[in-house]
């Protein structure tokens, strides 16, 4: 892009506007705008209306003697204030009443005590001839107006007047200039002898005293006529020579000003876009090459391959320019690594192309971080970008290292190269002052840079403080040395922008920029310190604490001065914990009087070790390796008019608080900096308290000091390791040996009592077991990069694993609540799709990246890993799922409260069940994270952290899974073990429960023996049935207005007849096999048939009530299996007999509880047609006999479907209890 430039706007960018010293009228080369001097005016020519001043412009000067100078000075004083004054009226009356065009300001330039008056005006030089014939008349006749003249003493005189004739570059091109030339700008003017130049630079004041380089401008001798000249010399150009150079010339109070635009043609920069490259091998990229700050260079492009002309091939490398300026390369089908380099005249800029195959080599990749994006980068190269928004600079890098032999990870990016914008303008004003170019001042600049810094809300970038503090450094140089009082006026700011750059990480990356530092801040203070009239200062800010005081004097031989810090009359803040305190031994010279006053420096850093490197290995005679580290702050003590020799002496006494616990591996050492920035442990003695947490050093010289730990390097790293690998191994174990009981409790019982429900907690259980045997595996032994796929996808499959047990435990409460009537694949099918997916998706990835060729960086997660984010991402969504169950069972339960439908006890047992599941899950995510920043971290806690976890998971696991669900289990087995002989002699009837299949997976807290729970194994005892598959102790009677109508009539629906003769009162306790008889009659409304059924027992024999949840230990459920309850106490028993006739076509046997009450509600079967709810009593009556007409019905079959033991028993049962009752009354008949 070109900028063609308004007239009056010169620059690359059209950003200069011209001094604008002619206007409209006066465009002409003969005319020049003049305008009054006002010497408090700081740029030059700066007027609204100035004069035009032509070439035929001349100055007349005269002189003229009065000869009764006495009467004026007597007479007329009193009238017109002075004979000047009144003396030039009357000349300006004459020569306007003349025949004279024009006449300007007349003024009187000097009165002898002989009267002689010397007096001037401007008139056109045509004008000359009449000027003087008038004048001379004037003289003749001896009088001005009541002045008398004398007719002998006249002299006149016509010069050119005031005129400013050229500016001139003394190039051939009189706009451009090449930096490193020299260049000479001419000013030549025409006026009196008092004329004064002065020269501007874009409206700087050109002042060679205050340049650092050689720039001078000299007036050339007069040569005898009217013309002066002066002249700019520039040695070497740079680019801030560029700009508005005026010339500025002064005489008899009026200026005239010209100006010219001098352009520093800058160097072609090129630039290649991307600045670095790594690309797959057999990928294309693309390389693009500018210059921008040379829009129209008018040179061609070159490229180079491995400093190799490169050749144009087709289908390889192929470059084309680009208009107006530029070209660019494209690379197909790259197959090796090399160095392009785009040439442009004499410059040239380079860019390394990485190929690599990321199946073998891995690479840093692609992300975002301090708001720009690093492309992906292989290991050993930087990554090179342009600096962010609002900053100016060449680049940004970052390296790709290696954290070890296969894991690459970034460094810290440095951005070194760039400068915050609103920094760089007041800098170059700076720099233009180091040039000569007089606009601001050292202090000026040091007091815009602290606002600018403690106005911005963001950060340093990291190195960013590299670049402020060389220009804190070149401002302090340049203060030295043209102005050190300067230095003085701004130290308090120089401090503040110190501080402001410690208070950021990372802020400072080179140690030589952290050696700058400290050398500034000590220079600038002591500097501060001589010059001061009374220096005495104390500044507390949040990273550096500065304290300049004077040392007392002493009278003592051993001690002339001494020097105590902290003082008790400042504030320090809260981390100031040292206590610094200085002696002095200064030799006394008889008879010499001398200021013996002496000033202490002492500076604080609070986090100066964190820009210091964290380790310093140091190479011993011996050949061993010495490593050390600074432990506590970094302090600076300085004495600045004290001179160390052998007859002046310093002790310098510090109390250094450590930053860290010291461990008995390290010895403690005090170092002092020396000038190269090395830390030399042998000058300071140490001393340091046991227990105590701070260390005495004891320094015979000032400078800078910390205190180190020391150790042998190798040594230190081992223990650590091991320490931290035992500890990881011992949570790990932890949890596999909690995790592994609980897996043989749990399996014990579900091999005896299989249900869904039970095995989930089993496969839980099992998952973690492995999962911590892997890990242990993992961690002690030092893997072969060839196991790290096995072991991380067998980590993934356990962990996932154990995952998907809480969330298929928590779909099947869901199923449960919702009263889904499941089918006998429900549970299975559920485990299954949760278990499988997860892993399904694990294993379809590594099976794509072994085909890809990709390899595992770890043996297991590492952060942006293909790895990483696919079990990320699988085990979000799992917790996810699981968190939606949750809020739905919650919700869902909530709303079968409020509805009455079921009953609280119910509801909350499942909740509990959930609960449970809900913290297995969080502590299983808990671990599995804690892992993950295990193996990706460097820091210990993260080793603690896992360990802690893993220990904590395996104890809620076995209080979850064993302690509160299975301990009333632990104890019925006890007593089956103590009771088992007595089972068979004391058998006694119990209620028959029929379960459904929604109902058969309660909590497994509820188990009894297996023994009690197999049908085909003893005697089964129990009598009755559960109508419609509703268990009236968990769903709550509700009125016949709160149901919908069902959708088959009542009067088509298959409903048992209860038939009863006659009741007597009979006692059946006696017999083992006979029901037993209910209290109070349970009334159930056959609209819910169709729904499936929860059991519930009494808690009491005894007693009229059912059992509640909590109760329900006793008893057991299973999946379509009729379940009684062990040990059934003997003392409660009913006296009852029914007579029932039982449809025999039922493919299932109905779901009918029956119980009686002496006193029993019949319902007719006429009754049970008529009514749309149905409320069926059904009971068994005491009677004597069974009444079964010929021909209408025949024996019931009862078929029980979905029982894994035999039938066969069931039945021969049932026929004995009614071949009893027929047996009885017979016998009763005989009697």
């Amino acid at each position: 892009m070109t900028c063609e430039c308004a007239n009056g706007y010169v620059g690359r960018n059209c950003e200069i506007h011209l001094l604008d010293t002619v206007d409209g009228e006066c465009g002409l080369e003969n005319c020049i705008i003049q305008c009054p001097y006002d010497k408090e005016e700081q740029q030059p020519c700066v007027c609204r209306n100035g004069t035009k001043i032509y070439n035929n412009r001349s100055r007349y000067e005269c002189r003229i003697k009065l000869s009764n100078v006495t009467s004026l000075r007597s007479g007329l004083i009193t009238q017109h204030g002075s004979v000047e004054s009144y003396v030039g009226k009357q000349l300006a009356k004459y020569l306007r009443n003349s025949n004279i065009s024009s006449m300007e300001d007349l003024q009187i330039l000097s009165v002898t005590p002989t009267s002689e008056i010397t007096f001037h005006f401007f008139g056109n030089s045509e004008d000359g001839d009449k000027i003087r014939e008038s004048l001379n008349k004037l003289v003749q006749r001896r009088r001005l107006s009541e002045i008398s003249l004398e007719s002998t003493h006249f002299t006149f005189q016509q010069k050119p007047a005031l005129k400013l004739q050229s500016l001139r570059l003394n190039q051939g091109n009189e706009h451009e200039i090449h930096p490193g030339d020299q260049f000479v700008l001419s000013c030549a003017a025409q006026g009196s002898y008092n004329i004064n130049f002065t020269w501007y630079k874009d409206n700087m004041l050109v002042n060679m005293n205050k340049a650092t380089r050689e720039i001078w401008y000299r007036h050339l001798p007069n040569d005898g006529s009217d013309l002066h000249t002066s002249i700019l010399t520039i040695e070497k150009a740079t680019l801030l020579d560029a700009g508005q150079y005026t010339c500025q010339i002064v005489d008899w109070g009026v200026q005239q000003c010209k100006s010219i635009y001098v352009d520093v043609k800058d160097e072609p920069d090129v630039k290649v876009m991307p600045m670095s490259a790594t690309i797959d091998k057999g990928t294309n990229i693309q390389l693009t090459c500018m210059t921008p700050n040379v829009p129209n260079i008018g040179i061609g492009f070159g490229w180079t391959k491995n400093k190799a002309l490169l050749k144009l091939e087709l289908g390889s490398e192929v470059w084309e320019d680009l208009f107006p300026t530029g070209s660019i390369l494209k690379i197909t089908n790259a197959q090796k690594s090399a160095i392009y380099t785009c040439n442009v005249a004499d410059k040239s800029m380079s860019v390394r192309v990485e190929v690599v195959n990321r199946t073998l080599i891995p690479i840093c990749l692609r992300g975002k971080s301090w708001g720009l994006i690093w492309p992906d980068t292989a290991p050993g190269s930087e990554a090179l970008l342009e600096c962010p928004q609002h900053f100016v600079g060449k680049k940004v890098s970052r390296l790709c290292s290696m954290k070890d032999a296969t894991t690459p990870e970034w460094q810290t990016p440095d951005f070194s190269l760039c400068l915050f914008e609103p920094l760089v303008s007041r800098y170059n004003k700076f720099k233009s002052l180091t040039l000569g170019y007089q606009n601001t001042s050292g202090s000026g600049t040091i007091f815009i840079f602290w606002k600018i810094l403690q106005s911005r809300s963001l950060p340093l970038y990291p190195g960013e403080g590299d670049r402020i503090l060389s220009i804190l450094a070149e401002i302090e140089r340049y203060q030295h040395i043209v102005n050190p009082y300067d230095l003085h006026v701004s130290i308090e700011a120089l401090i503040q922008i110190i501080s402001r750059i410690l208070d950021d990480k990372n802020s400072i990356l080179s140690q030589q920029k952290v050696l700058l530092l400290l050398q500034i801040t000590q220079r600038s203070l002591m500097h501060w310190s001589k010059v001061a009239t009374h220096p005495y200062k104390h500044l507390s800010l949040s990273s550096l604490v500065v304290d300049i005081q004077e040392l007392q004097q002493h009278n003592g031989d051993s001690i002339t001065h001494s020097l105590q810090i902290p003082i008790d009359e400042s504030m320090y803040p809260n981390w100031y914990d040292d206590k610094t305190t200085v002696r002095l031994w200064k030799k006394r010279q008889r008879g010499v009087k001398s200021n013996n006053t002496l000033h202490g420096i002492v500076i604080v850093y609070k986090n100066m070790s964190h820009f210091l490197p964290a380790t310093y290995v140091k190479e011993l005679d011996d050949g061993t390796d010495l490593e050390f580290r600074i432990n506590s702050r970094v302090v600076t003590v300085a004495i600045p008019a004290f001179n160390l020799d052998k007859h002046n002496k310093i002790w310098v006494d510090l109390q250094l608080k450590h930053i860290e616990n010291q461990s008995s591996s390290w010895n403690v050492s005090c170092g002092l900096m020396d000038v190269i920035g090395s830390w030399d442990l042998n000058s300071c003695i140490a001393n340091i308290s046991p227990g105590d947490a701070t260390t005495h050093c004891l320094c015979p010289s000032s400078g800078t000091f910390a205190v180190f730990l020391t150790a042998r390097a190798v040594r230190v790293v081992l223990a650590k390791k091991e320490q931290t690998t035992l500890i990881v191994i011992f949570g790990c174990g932890s949890c596999l040996a909690q995790c592994l009981i609980s897996s043989l409790i749990l399996g014990t019982f579900w091999w005896k009592n299989r249900n869904w429900l039970n095995f989930l907690k089993l496969q839980c259980c099992g998952a973690l077991v492995g999962a911590m045997a892997v890990f242990i595996y993992a961690v002690y032994n030092h893997l072969p990069e060839s196991s790290y796929a096995i072991v991380a996808i067998t980590l993934e499959a356990f962990l996932l694993i154990g995952m998907s047990a809480p969330i298929s435990e928590a779909l099947i409460i869901y199923a449960g609540l919702t009263q889904v009537r499941s089918s006998q694949h429900f549970q299975p099918t559920v485990i299954a799709v949760i278990t499988g997916v997860p892993i399904l998706a694990v294993l379809s990835t590594e099976l794509t990246h072994k085909s890809t060729g990709w390899r595992h960086e770890s043996w297991w997660l590492i952060f942006g890993s293909g790895v990483y984010n696919i079990f990320v991402t699988c085990a979000t969504m799992m917790f996810l799922i699981f968190v939606l169950l949750y809020l739905g069972i919650l919700h869902k339960a909530h709303a079968l409260v409020e509805e009455n439908v079921m009953k609280k006890e119910a509801i909350e047992a499942r909740l509990r069940m959930l609960h449970r599941a809900a913290i297995v899950i969080c502590g299983v995510i808990a671990m599995e994270a804690s892992s993950i920043f295990y193996i990706n971290s460097t820091s210990i806690i993260f080793h603690y952290i896992f360990a802690s976890l893993s220990s904590v998971l395996g104890f809620v696991i076995m209080i979850i899974y064993i302690v509160i669900g299975e301990l009333t289990i632990v104890d019925v087995i006890l007593r089956k073990l103590k009771w088992k002989h007595d089972a068979e002699e004391d058998i006694t009837s119990e209620p028959i429960k029929v379960c459904s299949k929604s109902g058969a997976e309660v909590e497994n807290d509820t188990a009894p023996p297996s023994s009690s729970l197999s049908i085909g194994e003893s005697y089964l005892e129990a009598r009755g049935i559960a109508a419609g598959s509703i268990d009236m102790r968990e769903f709550i009677n509700e009125s016949s207005s709160s149901y919908s109508k069902p959708s088959v009539p009542v009067t088509s629906r298959f409903l048992p007849e209860i038939r009863i003769d006659h009741s007597d009162d009979i006692n059946l306790e006696n017999y083992s096999t006979s029901p037993r008889k209910y209290q109070e009659a349970v009334v159930f409304d056959t609209v819910f048939s169709p729904r499936s059924l929860h059991c519930m027992n009494e808690a009491s024999y005894g007693a009229s009530e059912c059992c509640s949840f909590r109760e329900f230990g006793k008893y057991r459920e299973s999946q379509g299996q009729i379940f009684i309850a062990h040990n059934p106490s003997p003392e409660s028993s009913a006296k009852v007999l029914c007579s029932a006739d039982v449809e025999s076509r039922l493919s299932g046997m109905p779901d009918v509880t029956l119980a009686v009450k002496n006193d029993v509600e019949l319902l007719s079967a006429t009754e049970l047609k008529s009514r749309d709810h149905v409320n069926v009593i059904p009971d068994i009556a005491n009677t004597t006999e069974r009444k079964q007409p010929d021909g209408e019905e025949k024996a019931p079959e009862i078929v029980i479907t979905n029982c894994e033991a035999t039938t066969s028993g069931m039945l021969d049962r049932i026929a004995h209890d009614l071949d009893y009752l027929l047996n009885r009354t017979h016998s009763a008949d005989g009697t």
